[in-house]
Formats: structure tokens, sequence, C-alpha cells
């Protein structure tokens, strides 16, 4: 009861004042009876030190702020080979296991396919309409748990290798500090960006602001978006060189990925490559997802005061919300943007459309954290159809150029990191001769800039 739970505070409340007391008695009596006060000062010293360090918060760095210096520190040593190897071992075993489950999963699909269709042609024989339903219910149930059983496996996996890895890291570090070993010098991160050769690009420098001018580089490349998605050691690939380098650096790679679901959810297939192998810097992007659902529903709450059962609303055009990783190949963060726009029905919108206000956000959010390499959809749209004509598809590529031009203007005044390489995706089925105007405009938008000769007439002369 209350009175119970305030006597016992009471009680040891009292207590701890009678010992404090009794060992504040204790030092005074040995003060009046020794000469030696500064062995009793050290000794109150010791103790004062001792119940601070016992008891006191801790003000030094946390756990994952000491391991992003240990990874940023050996990455450029010349330890950096073994943790990509490291890093290829890992996903290997991971990758193994997701190739097992899906071995053992299509197996148990068919023979519950058989299963079913024999009960099928004995409908009415020896078997009834309650007898393929019970069997289905059986089937759905033992495939779950099969399923479940490999989820839990890969999930375990995950985590002893992420602890590992951590300790890992952490100890070659602490080798390096007591061995005053140097750390090799490594190229910048820009000298060795190595990219997937996509179907078409173009590259272009421009030089933007009113008065200080700043250079940007402008691609623009017809690709698939899940391309920039990609699990980073799916392949032979040097992408495992660029994201590593990259991690913990001023110089991010980010891709703004369109979603037409109002609830937070993803492409499935960047779930499934990013789930190919282990996140060693991050959350998996599972949990990333639980946690970002979790801080919307709380605010949905606190904003409009729901009560329990009642119906939450779901983000509108223009949101976006952000997953962070570390085991993709091209991309640091990815900026899941909500469009409401119809997949097979392309319309016309303005500059005023929510999107292109999401768009303008998601470079304000870029350069507050150090992104400074973005790629967009240059259309607003990552598949091709057949709605979409030759000029619709101008209109709205001029569209996104111009607002994209000026979101960049207007970046030098927010301040943070500079959008160093603007990538503009185009849909990876789009014919060459579309690309090759909509790239045509990228000069006429963005005022390329040509180098001026100058010639000295009286020389020549």
């Amino acid at each position: 009861s209350l009175e119970c739970e305030l006597k016992q505070q009471i009680f040891w409340r009292d207590k701890r004042q009678e010992h404090c007391d009794k060992m504040g008695d204790i030092v005074l009596y040995k003060a009046r009876k020794s000469s030696d006060f500064e062995t009793i000062v050290k000794g109150l010293e010791r103790w004062f030190k001792d119940e601070l360090l016992q008891l006191g918060d801790q003000l030094g760095p946390s756990e994952e702020e000491s391991f992003a210096y240990s990874f940023h520190r050996l990455v450029h040593s010349k330890n950096f080979p073994e943790i990509l190897q490291s890093e290829k071992n890992y996903a290997q075993i991971i990758a193994d296991l997701n190739r097992r489950m899906l071995q053992q999963v299509q197996k148990l699909a068919s023979k519950q396919e058989r299963e079913m269709e024999v009960c099928i042609n004995q409908l009415d024989i020896s078997s009834t309409p309650e007898d393929i339903n019970a069997l289905l219910t059986e089937q759905c149930i033992i495939r779950n748990r099969l399923q479940k059983k490999f989820e839990s496996e890969i999930e375990a996996s995950m985590g002893h290798q992420k602890f590992g890895y951590r300790k890992w890291i952490t100890r070659e570090v602490c080798k390096k500090l007591h061995s005053h070993v140097a750390a090799t010098p490594v190229e910048s991160k820009t000298s060795v960006v190595v990219h997937e050769v996509p179907c078409m690009e173009e590259s272009f420098t421009i030089h933007l602001g009113s008065q200080l001018k700043h250079m940007h580089n402008i691609r623009i490349l017809s690709a698939d978006v899940t391309g920039f998605c990609t699990s980073l050691h799916s392949d032979l690939s040097f992408s495992g060189l660029n994201i590593a380098l990259g991690l913990y650096s001023n110089s991010l790679c980010g891709v703004v990925v369109l979603t037409s679901s109002r609830d937070v959810e993803i492409d499935p297939n960047i779930i499934r490559n990013a789930n190919l192998s282990t996140e060693f810097h991050f959350d998996q992007v599972t949990t990333q997802l639980q946690k970002v659902k979790s801080e919307i529903h709380s605010k949905f709450r606190k904003c409009s005061k729901l009560k329990d059962g009642t119906k939450l609303s779901h983000l509108k055009s223009g949101d976006f919300f952000i997953t962070k990783h570390s085991n993709l190949s091209q991309s640091h963060v990815i900026f899941h943007l909500i469009s409401d726009e119809p997949l097979k029905r392309p319309c016309d919108i303005n500059s005023r459309h929510p999107v292109f206000l999401g768009l303008r956000n998601i470079l304000k959010t870029a350069s507050q954290q150090n992104v400074t390499m973005l790629t967009i959809p240059a259309l607003l749209r990552h598949e091709m159809s057949e709605e979409m004509t030759v000029q619709w598809c101008v209109r709205r590529a001029e569209l996104v150029y111009k607002c994209a031009k000026g979101f960049m203007i207007e970046s030098s005044s927010w301040g943070g990191a500079e959008l160093n390489t603007l990538q503009l995706l185009l849909p990876s089925k789009i014919s060459e001769e579309l690309f090759s105007s909509l790239a045509g405009m990228v000069s006429h938008v963005f005022r390329v800039s040509n180098p001026k000769i100058l010639v000295d007439r009286k020389s020549n002369s």
C-alpha cells in the first residue's frame, strides 16, 4: 500500500543519513587524534572518486561513438582489405541461410501443392469441402512455422556477427594504439567511387549562385532504381570500397525512392537486398521501419489526441522517411518519398504539388546531414508506361529540372554540406531518342558552363 511504501522510503532515508553521520564522526575523530591530515584528505578523496565513478552519470563517449571512431580509424589503415573480406565472409553465411530457407520453402510448397491436388481430386469421393479447408489451414501453419524457424535462425546469426565484428574492430584499434603503427593513407572518396555502368548516361558541370558561384556535377542516367539498392556483397564489384570510406564522413550518398503507400512500407526488393547481409553499423531495415512506425504513431496520437482503437491518419503525399544503410551497393541513405500519383495514369502537376515540397525538404535534410551525392527521379516515376508520351515526359522533366535548380540555389543559404553531385534518374526502359532529348534539356535549364578562350589579337597580328 501507499503507507507501507512511504514508511519504507523514510526508513531508508533515515538509515542512509545515520550511516553518513557515523562516517563523518569517524573522520572527525581521526582528524583530532592524528596530525597526518594529508593522509586523511587523500583517503576522503579516494572514497569520493570511487563513489562518483560507481554512482555518477557516465559522461564519456557512448558505445556507438567509440565504434564509429574505431571503424573510421581502421578503415583508413592497411587493415582495410581485411575489413572488406571479413564483411564478405559474413555476408556469404547469411546468403547461404537465405538460399537454404528459399529452397526449403519451395520444396514444402511443391509438396503441399501435390497434397492439395490429390485432396481436390478426391472431392465427394473420400474428402469433403471441410477436409480441404482443414488441409489448407494446416498447410499455412506448417509453412509459417518453417518460415519463422529460418527467420529466427538468420536473426540470431546476424546478432552474433554484429557483436563479433564490432568487438574485432575495437580490438584491432586498441592494438594499433598500443603499437603506435601509422595509418596507411587511402585515396579520398571522390577518387575511388566506382559505379555500375548504366544503360545510358551523360554528365555536366554547372555553376550556380547569384554572387558566389558553386560548382556542381549533374549526371543524367537511365537505370533501375533498385540498382542503387542492391546487396553490397552480392557481386565482385568495388562498391564496398566506396560505401566503407563514405561511412562516418562528410560525403554520404543518398537516393530518393518513390512509394505510393501511405503506410510506412518500402519496396520489397530493397528489404530483401538489405537483409541479405548483416547491418553492422545501423539497425536492420525491418527494425528501422518499426521505429519509424512507432514514432509516427506517437506523433499522430499527440497531435490529434486519439483514443485507443481510433483509426490513425496515414502519411500524406510529400512526406518522407529515411532508412540508413551500410550494406547496400551505392546508397548510405534512402529517402522514401510518398507520392499519390497513379502508376498507370500519369497526371499533370505544377511546382506547388506536395511532392515538390517533399523534394525540397529532402534536399534540405541532405544538406544538413552531409549527403553530397543525391539521386532523384527525373520524371518522378520509376517505370515507363504507355500513357507517358514524349510531350508529357518533356514537360515533366523540365519541371523537375527547374525545381531542382531552384532548390540547389536556395541550399546555399541553408548551411551544411554542399550538394556536389546531383543524379537525375530516368526509367531503365526509356528510348534512346527520348533520353537524348531529356539530356539535351539539362544544359539548357542549368546553363552548363563552357570555357571561354581568350585570344591576344596583337600577338596574332
